[in-house]
């Protein structure tokens, strides 16, 4: 992803982190591969989308506040009375990650790497200070997919390889740490060896067969 495409990809969600939204969901999911994708969810109550339709009344998507990249879609889902802004953008590699992390005010990385045949990620969120897209929020669910099953994290919840947290609003510096196996891709040892095991037992079923009719 170019320098450019995420700015302006930064510049659709940064506008909402602003704006006072309530609630914000964010969902990192990792492939083994380090590619993956990152998915912002906005939601603004009745009364705070009327006031910014008031503040923009000639924009006529509520969410599109601007142009996105070829790679980030932006939908809306109504939950309620509340409208959410949903944004998800794929990500090659992780410094393609890093790079959308850190165009945010607010998150710091502290790992973020494969090494080892292991995912490491720990970074930092401000829920606190003033110049932090995420101080103004008043829910925060942030959840991690990993590429393979945890050994390790401080999640406050974890289903099956979804690790899920949810800091306190203004609760200051959050850490969140995981860590995770990397599954090796395409064809491996074990599933061949397993594939020559079954193919022998079939082979040996049809020998003893023909043996029976000769």
């Amino acid at each position: 992803m170019k320098v450019r495409s995420l700015k302006i990809c930064l510049l659709v969600f940064g506008a909402f982190l602003l704006a006072g939204c309530h609630k914000l969901e964010a969902t990192t999911k990792v492939e083994p591969n380090g590619s993956g994708e990152l998915k912002m969810g906005v939601g603004f109550s009745a009364e705070e989308r009327a006031n910014l339709e008031k503040q923009n009344p000639t924009q006529k998507d509520f969410c599109n506040t601007t142009q996105a990249p070829p790679n980030t879609t932006i939908t809306v889902e109504q939950r309620g009375d509340e409208t959410w802004c949903i944004n998800i953008t794929r990500f090659n590699d992780l410094d393609e990650l890093r790079g959308l992390y850190e165009q945010r005010s607010g998150i710091k990385i502290n790992r973020l790497e494969i090494s080892d045949g292991k995912f490491i990620y720990d970074v930092d969120l401000d829920t606190l200070s003033e110049k932090s897209n995420f101080s103004a929020l008043t829910e925060i669910t942030w959840s991690l997919v990993l590429p393979g099953m945890p050994l390790t994290h401080n999640a406050d919840d974890v289903v099956e390889n979804t690790l899920i947290w949810k800091p306190a609003p203004k609760s200051g510096i959050v850490n969140m740490q995981a860590e995770s196996d990397v599954p090796r891709s395409g064809f491996g040892f074990p599933q061949c060896g397993a594939a020559l095991v079954v193919l022998g037992a079939v082979s040996l079923h049809f020998r003893r067969r023909n043996n029976k009719m000769l």
